[in-house]
């Protein structure tokens, strides 16, 4: 399908972590993966924070605590998520 030519192409492409751009790149993606996480993991827990105090001084409204509880789980699973995506991309910046 691919012939002979695809087989050199690929026995001689340059390894791009090996050149300054491809360093500057996996720097770049490191550095960003950790300042995803650094960021929205506290953001994460300020937000769950106050969610929690609002829910205290609700003055016991069942649908006031009820929608800063939903607003709680929901802060909780965006932090997970962000704390994924920190990880990646520093895990995906340390391949090159």
């Amino acid at each position: 399908m691919f012939g002979l030519g695809h087989h050199v192409l690929l026995a001689t492409s340059v390894n791009i972590g090996s050149t300054k751009a491809g360093q500057t790149i996996s720097s770049l993606v490191t550095g960003l993966g950790g300042w995803i996480a650094g960021l929205g993991i506290p953001a994460g827990g300020l937000m769950v924070a106050y969610h929690a105090i609002m829910r205290n001084f609700s003055g016991g409204d069942a649908q006031t605590d009820a929608n800063h509880l939903a607003a709680m789980k929901k802060v909780i699973v965006g932090t997970a998520i962000v704390a994924g995506a920190g990880g990646i991309a520093h895990f995906m910046g340390g391949l090159f």
